[in-house]
C-alpha cells in the first residue's frame, strides 16, 4: 500500500478554503470572458476581422486572468481543464463540479455585462455585434457569409474536429504545468496564454473559437434572444461535446502513460532483484564448493598421515 505524503503545516495553511477557490474561478472566468466578448465584437464591428490580433488578444486575456487565479484555485477557468484535472487526480470530485458551475455562471454574468454596454441603436443589426462572438458552424460560423458565395460551409464534423484538436492543446498544456496536487508551476499562465492563442488561430475562422464551454454558454444564452440567422443554443452542444472529449482523451493518455511508467519501473525493479538473487546464489554456491574442496583436501591429508604412521609401525 502506497502512503500519501504528509502535508506540512505550511502547505496546509496556504491552501485556500473551497468557497474562496470557487469565488476566484467565478470572478476570473467572468473577467476573461467579458474581455473576449467585448474585444471580439467591437474590434470586428469597427475594424473588421484581424485573425492575428484576435489570437493575441485571446492569449493575453487568458494569461492575465489565469495569473490572477492560479495561486488560489489553479486558474482553470475552463470546464475542459477542470474535467481533465479531475480525471488525473489533480482536482477533487467535490471541487471540480463547483468550479464548472462557477465558470458557467461567471460567463453568463460577463455576457450580461457585454450586452449592457453595447450601443443602443436600431441602425445596427444585432448580427453586427453578436456574430463575431457567438460560436457556431454552418450558417452559424463566422465565415458563413464568405463561404455562402461559393455554396460551401464549415459543417459539424469540421467544427468538432478543430475544437477537439484545439482544446486538446490547451488541456495538455494545462496538465503539463499543473502539479499532481493541483498547484501550478512557474510559467503556467504564460504558456496557457500561448496555448489559447494557438488554439484561436486554428478555430476562429471555423467556429469563432469556442475552446471553453463556459465561454460558449454565456454568450449563447444572451444572444439566443437576438435576431441572428442561427440560434446559438441549438448549436451549443458541439462546444460542450468537443471539449469534454478532448479533456477525456488527454486525461486517458496521461493515466496510460503513468501506468506504463509504473509497470516498467516494477519490471526493472523485479529484474534487478532477480539479478541480485542470482548473484547471491552463485556466490553461495562458490563458497560451498570452495568449502567442499577444502574439506576433501583436508581429508586426503589426514588419510595420508594415517597411512604413513601405519607403515612406520
Amino acid at each position: 500500500m502506497i502512503e500519501a505524503p504528509e502535508t506540512t503545516s505550511k502547505e496546509a495553511k496556504s491552501d485556500s478554503p473551497l468557497v474562496i477557490k470557487i469565488a476566484t474561478e467565478f470572478i476570473a472566468t467572468a473577467l476573461v470572458t467579458f474581455t473576449i466578448y467585448t474585444f471580439y465584437s467591437l474590434s470586428t464591428a469597427m475594424y473588421g476581422i484581424n485573425l492575428l490580433m484576435i489570437a493575441v488578444g485571446t492569449g493575453v486575456a487568458y494569461a492575465a486572468a489565469i495569473s490572477i487565479a492560479s495561486k488560489v484555485s489553479g486558474g482553470q477557468l475552463n470546464p475542459a481543464v477542470t474535467i481533465a484535472s479531475m480525471l488525473t487526480g489533480r482536482t477533487s470530485y467535490l471541487e471540480g463540479p463547483c468550479y464548472i458551475i462557477a465558470q458557467v455562471l461567471g460567463s453568463i454574468l460577463a455576457a450580461g455585462a457585454f450586452v449592457f454596454i453595447l450601443p443602443q441603436t436600431k441602425m445596427v443589426k444585432d448580427a453586427n455585434w453578436f456574430a463575431p462572438v457567438v460560436n457556431g458552424f454552418e450558417q452559424g460560423s463566422i465565415s458563413a457569409t464568405q463561404l455562402k458565395s461559393v455554396n460551401s460551409s464549415f459543417g459539424v464534423i469540421t467544427a468538432l474536429l478543430v475544437e477537439v484538436i484545439a482544446v486538446a492543446i490547451i488541456v495538455a498544456t494545462a496538465m503539463n504545468y499543473m502539479k499532481d496536487n493541483g498547484k501550478t508551476n512557474c510559467g503556467y499562465s504564460t504558456h496557457m496564454g500561448i496555448a489559447y492563442a494557438a488554439a484561436t488561430l486554428i478555430t476562429y475562422q471555423v467556429t469563432g473559437s469556442g475552446l471553453n464551454p463556459a465561454r460558449s454558454t454565456g454568450i449563447a444564452i444572451l444572444a439566443n434572444f437576438k435576431e441572428l440567422e442561427v440560434k446559438p443554443l441549438t448549436q451549443l452542444w458541439v462546444f460542450w461535446i468537443a471539449p469534454i472529449f478532448a479533456a477525456a482523451l488527454v486525461g486517458f493518455i496521461i493515466l496510460l502513460t503513468k501506468l506504463l511508467i509504473v509497470s516498467e519501473e516494477k519490471t526493472l525493479a523485479g529484474f534487478e532483484n532477480d539479478t541480485k538473487a542470482l548473484h547471491k546464489n552463485n556466490a553461495l554456491a562458490d563458497i560451498e564448493e570452495s568449502d567442499a574442496n577444502n574439506g576433501s583436501e583436508h581429508k586426503i591429508d589426514i588419510d595420508l598421515y594415517k597411512t604413513a604412521e601405519t607403515s612406520q609401525k
